[in-house]
């Protein structure tokens, strides 16, 4: 059953018959009712013309019985009459009966008490026949005259009335489901179209799917659909840039590593040999180091937004990032400092990633500026901002900081160009805003800028 043209064609067929059926109900009872209404009448009218006629003649030779309409019109057209569907019979006051219909009136049950109408059984030989009877007495009191119907004959009729009404609509059921299969096999063709074409779409393929070829109802799956081929293809379209640039990256100090184990190799005194080792040590550091920004990129990239959050704590993160980058600090004699000017209100975030932002603008401020420089932290009410007293950037390569493996021309000091990338990616997942700028005394300065009001996840 997870078909579904085969679900609503069902549905639609049970609910075809189950309001075809709940309509003949109605109708059924509907027609029943004016039948009672119809015939009641006719047996009060019947029952009020015998209590006015002038029956004493009749009655003068005993009780009788009139003949049935067959022996009294043996000539011309009948009609459709049922000598059975009305009875009737008048008794005395004492209950004797002095005239009845010639066929079912003779089993008329006497009242003395009802007045109006009563349902009772026929008393013949049978007793299992309900009458519905009208009981009314004489205009001179002296007679009662009783007007009998059979249930069943009302009965009879109502369903042959519905069965006329209501049999063209039985015979032109089938046609009607077989109608409604086909109309949703139709609507549902333009949904075939689409799952045909999926199969066929290359990864990374962000051609949107045609919305306007599909049920207004089905077009919020089409365009999550194409959101999802959109976010695919980007998502394949910088993991094809992260390789290609991963291996760029890796190849030279991967080379470097090799010609530094050749050189402590083929060193014929200590001294060489030592040096090399020393450089082969610096070069397995650098390339751990770029590793390790080129998979936090790749984790960052993957994210949509940020994970275990909790109330950031400046101060403890400063102070976390001061203690791993004092010791290269103070192998290039450059003074780290932090200045709280203002305290920015609580705010939420991701405590590891905010600290991963900070230390890469702290090493990148300590690779760049000459030894003995300075680093400065402002913690300030609407921003973090990281500063240095460094050469600074070319103007012209301002804007290119923040391109992954973009590093400016004539620079000294290694690197891979991704420490500003990592920081500006993390900025954004928290809504921060991302600065960079010469400063105008000399040097470079980063500025990371809380929204008002704070965004919190």
């Amino acid at each position: 059953m997870k078909s579904l043209r085969l679900r609503l064609s069902l549905f639609f067929a049970l609910v075809a018959i189950l309001v075809w059926l709940v309509t003949c109900a109605i109708a059924y009872f509907q027609a029943r009712h004016k039948l009672d209404e119809l015939f009641d009448t006719q047996q009060v009218l019947f029952a009020k013309s015998l209590a006015y006629t002038n029956l004493s003649a009749l009655f003068q030779s005993g009780s009788f019985s009139l003949p049935e309409t067959e022996y009294l019109i043996t000539e011309g057209d009948t009609g459709e009459e049922d000598d059975e569907a009305l009875a009737f019979a008048i008794f005395s006051s004492d209950g004797r009966m002095l005239i009845n219909d010639g066929d079912k009136g003779r089993f008329i049950p006497f009242s003395a008490s009802i007045q109006g109408f009563a349902e009772r059984y026929l008393a013949d030989e049978d007793g299992d026949d309900l009458w519905r009877f009208f009981y009314l007495t004489a205009s001179d009191g002296s007679d009662r005259i009783v007007v009998g119907q059979e249930l069943e004959f009302r009965q009879e009729m109502a369903l042959d009335i519905i069965a006329g009404m209501l049999l063209p609509w039985l015979i032109t059921l089938p046609l009607l489901l077989i109608a409604i299969v086909w109309l949703i096999g139709r609507e549902l063709s333009s949904l075939r179209t689409v799952a045909h074409e999926l199969p066929d779409r290359e990864p990374g393929d962000a051609t949107p799917i045609a919305a306007d070829r599909v049920p207004s109802e089905v077009q919020p799956l089409v365009h999550a659909l194409n959101k999802l081929f959109h976010h695919m293809s980007d998502a394949l379209t910088h993991e094809r840039q992260f390789t290609a640039n991963a291996s760029h990256e890796l190849r030279t100090p991967l080379s470097a590593l090799r010609v530094q184990a050749e050189v402590a190799q083929m060193a014929d005194d200590e001294t060489t040999r030592i040096h090399a080792l020393d450089q082969f040590i610096i070069s397995i550091d650098r390339t751990t180091r770029l590793v390790e920004q080129l998979l936090a990129l790749s984790r960052l990239d993957s994210l949509k937004d940020i994970q275990e959050v909790t109330p950031v704590n400046w101060s403890a993160i400063v102070d976390a990032v001061y203690a791993k980058t004092r010791p290269l600090a103070d192998e290039r004699q450059i003074t780290l400092r932090f200045e709280v000017v203002s305290t920015p209100p609580e705010m939420n975030g991701n405590t590891v990633l905010l600290t991963l932002l900070l230390r890469n603008l702290i090493d990148n401020a300590i690779h760049y500026i000459h030894n003995g420089g300075e680093v400065t932290v402002y913690l300030l009410q609407q921003e973090i901002r990281v500063v240095d007293n460094g050469p600074g950037v070319a103007p012209e390569y301002i804007n290119r900081l923040q391109e992954r493996f973009f590093r400016p021309p004539g620079q000294r000091q290694t690197g891979s160009g991704l420490g500003l990338s990592i920081a500006k990616r993390i900025a954004e997942l928290h809504g921060f805003g991302f600065h960079v700028a010469n400063r105008p005394e000399g040097g470079f300065s980063v500025a990371i800028s809380f929204p008002s009001p704070f965004k919190s996840a």
